[in-house]
């Protein structure tokens, strides 16, 4: 159902919004009032002389959100991810999170891990990591791009942890779904899904021009311009681009970026659309090598050498990540009548990253070593990495009505078929002096081909998918679903030549129930299933994919004529056929478990025309279950606290008569984690993150912002490996729009 909004009729864009978007809402409301659509509240007084006077008119009317459109605010209403098709939050029994572009822009987000780092239930490493690979955890499970996890416009994007990231100023919209979700988009880690929504053309012309400087040199240019094509009326374009010279934190890894993304819709008329749409990006940094906790001050450091939060422990004159990652492709949709819609859509990628680097050798001894002598053992990884996929989506939406049920059925078949092949050698290299760090020492890697470590992997996955909304006593919706996929990869060692093949099938499940109450409280349960293949592996064996599946009861809150959306969630979540290997017998064995039980709270709120808020609680408690190593049963899941939560408040000054200014405030609290290999768990901490933002006149503003504002110190651990966290970053942007 529409979410009810009153329309106010203003001269002036508010601070920091698309000047367009009030054009378009200022143009919908204007002919809705022609139409009648709008509600007219008046009252008369008749004079003595049979005279009418008319009083105050109070206009309200339905502002419809299209879930691909830019969103006012930080409040979305609708989505695309979890259902396929266009449905209010309120209506989906599954917990997810829409990050808006007002909101990534609020906070500067320049990773996908900033600009989600609000939302329950996630976590991620630092941004010295999240600048290199989209990896995250979501409920306790990996969710990347490794695990299907990671998708641009409902297809699967990368295939490889490390082809680059998705750039947050190319995206419209963020939509996170937690939990089990093959049903839709086959192969996915249970933790769930991220989908980017690229931006895409719009009908009212939109440019704007940023300029910002930063700590460590940081030098940025953006730009975003849009609209239609000068004298057609059918075809409108749009145009993003961004460029960054910059330095970080850690001495010698800078952080260059190049992204074009043009993009073309045609409409020939109100019922068919084709918008072609494509990103190039090119990226020059290098990566944050992992340390060993021992290492690393406040967490290892017993006294002996650490390694300090802006060290750098490869090489100048080696240490290379250069990746070009590009992608072309389009969206078709036809409305035959009011009741069919077919949608198409298609897209090629590609990525090539040249990636080298220094590492600590991990062997305990090597360790020890350097700790008390202050000589750390160093290997390098010199890696040659690219990646094809072609991705493929078709399905027909059609909407029946049977006395008062309302048949909402989707049918669709999808397809990936990707190509990863890498080429990467592994050897000792010179020694770092950490009292001194001594570079330039010579790297000479040896490229034999008997030593390469890589290998080539094709993946072919088909998928044919089921999905009926079902809509009935105007209060309840039931959404029934299933799917089943064929999974079909080939893996070539280059070392050996050895082949290896093997082929999958699974059918996936979900159910969910939905009541709408009058008064705007929505609670629901579900059940959700997903699936991802196991990977060849040398030995020959051949294995099961892993299943999940989840059991989720919620409530979400929308009250008519409010910007207000709060969210409640409890779920249990298991993984089976983890692979886990059996040291006794030399084997690897399905007998894994990974099991997640919480608790997630999420408000989004426009409080008051001024006051914005996005509030979050997650409680997690997620750890293995099962395995063939003993110790591991009840061990915790990496980098995921039992309590996390974040608080972001945005406010306009109008009501004390400077509504140029706008302010906004945020904290991030994550609890104590427990790494594995590490008998102490990492310290719970607390981020600050504050805004400011001037609107100098309808044309120019200018933000600052600032993220770990008191430059909290603080480590990432898992595995027995530490990055240090994000350090306080302070950058200023100059906008102008027309």
């Amino acid at each position: 159902m529409p979410h009810a909004r009153t329309t106010k009729l203003s001269g002036h864009a508010s601070p920091g919004r698309h000047p367009a978007f009030h054009l378009t809402a200022l143009t919908l409301a204007l002919a809705s009032l022609a139409s009648g659509n709008l509600a007219a509240e008046t009252r008369s007084t008749t004079s003595a002389s049979e005279a009418v006077r008319l009083d105050d008119v109070t206009i309200t009317g339905q502002v419809v959100e299209i879930p691909t459109e830019h969103v006012t605010g930080y409040v979305a209403t609708r989505n695309l991810s979890a259902t396929k098709t266009d449905t209010p939050i309120v209506e989906t029994p599954q917990s997810l999170s829409v990050v808006t572009s007002d909101e990534m822009r609020d906070r500067q987000a320049e990773t996908l891990s900033q600009a989600l780092s609000y939302t329950p239930g996630f976590t991620s490493q630092p941004t010295s990591f999240n600048r290199t690979s989209d990896r995250f955890r979501i409920r306790g499970f990996d969710v990347e791009s490794a695990t299907g996890g990671s998708l641009r416009d409902g297809l699967r994007l990368q295939n490889n942890s490390y082809d680059g990231i998705q750039e947050p100023y190319g995206l419209e919209r963020v939509e996170v779904i937690r939990g089990a979700n093959s049903v839709l988009y086959g192969q996915l880690s249970p933790g769930g899904m991220v989908n980017g929504i690229s931006k895409r053309p719009t009908r009212a012309p939109f440019h704007e021009l940023n300029l910002q400087l930063g700590e460590h040199d940081r030098r940025q240019i953006s730009a975003d311009s849009s609209g239609p094509l000068a004298g057609s009326d059918t075809l409108s374009y749009r145009l993003t681009m961004l460029g960054r010279d910059s330095d970080t934190q850690q001495d010698h890894i800078h952080d260059d970026r190049l992204y074009i993304a043009p993009a073309l819709t045609w409409r020939p008329n109100e019922d068919t659309s084709l918008t072609l749409l494509s990103f190039y990006q090119e990226s020059d940094t290098r990566f944050s090598a992992p340390l060993p906790y021992r290492l690393v001050q406040g967490v290892g450091d017993d006294g002996g050498h650490t390694i300090g939060r802006h060290d750098f422990i490869g090489e100048p004159d080696y240490d290379v990540m250069d990746g070009d990652m590009w992608a072309i492709g389009y969206e078709f949709e036809h409305r035959f009548d009011e009741r069919t819609r077919l949608s198409h859509s298609l897209r090629h990628y590609e990525a090539d990253v040249r990636w080298n680097y220094l590492q600590a050798l991990p062997a305990p001894a090597a360790i020890d070593f350097a700790a008390t002598t202050g000589t750390l053992m160093r290997r390098y990884s010199d890696r040659h990495e690219r990646s094809r996929t072609l991705a493929s989506d078709t399905n027909i939406e059609s909407t029946w009505q049977f006395g008062d049920i309302e048949h909402t059925v989707l049918v669709g078949l999808d397809a990936y078929d990707t190509t990863y092949d890498s080429h990467n050698f592994r050897a000792s290299a010179p020694a770092l002096d950490l009292t001194s760090y001594d570079y330039g020492q010579p790297v000479v890697v040896d490229r034999d081909p008997s030593l390469d470590r890589g290998s080539r992997t094709d993946t072919l996955q088909r998928g044919l998918y089921l999905q009926d909304q079902i809509r009935f006593d105007d209060a309840w919706t039931l959404l029934l679903g299933g799917r089943h996929d064929w999974v079909d990869r080939d893996q070539e060692f280059h070392r050996n030549g050895f082949t290896a093949s093997q082929d999958d099938e699974a059918t996936t499940w979900r159910a969910g129930l939905v009541y709408l109450a009058d008064n705007g409280l929505a609670p629901y349960i579900s059940y959700s299933e997903s699936f991802f293949p196991v990977s060849v592996a040398t030995s020959g064996q051949t294995f099961d994919p892993t299943e999940g599946r989840q059991y989720e009861i919620g409530v979400r809150y929308q009250p008519d004529d409010s910007n207000l959306l709060l969210s409640a969630a409890a779920y249990d979540l298991t993984q089976t056929n983890v692979l886990k290997y059996d040291f006794g017998n030399d084997v690897y064995r399905q007998t894994g478990e990974a099991r997640s039980r919480g608790l997630e709270l999420e408000a989004r709120a426009d409080v008051t025309p001024a006051l914005s808020v996005i509030a979050s609680y997650a409680y997690t408690d997620a750890r293995t279950t099962q395995s063939t190593v003993a110790e591991e049963v009840g061990q915790r899941s990496e980098d995921t606290p039992y309590h996390q939560a974040a608080l972001w408040t945005s406010y306009n000054f109008v009501d004390q008569g400077i509504p140029q200014l706008t302010v906004g405030a945020g904290a991030r609290y994550k609890g104590t984690t427990q790494a594995s290999g590490i008998d102490a768990p990492m310290p719970a901490y607390t981020l600050f993150d504050a805004m400011a933002r001037y609107q100098l006149d309808e044309h120019w503003s200018v933000t600052v912002n600032a993220n770990n504002l008191a430059d909290k110190q603080y480590t990432y651990c898992e595995f027995t490996i530490c990055r240090y966290g994000d350090e306080r970053q302070v950058a200023a942007t100059v906008n102008f729009t027309w």
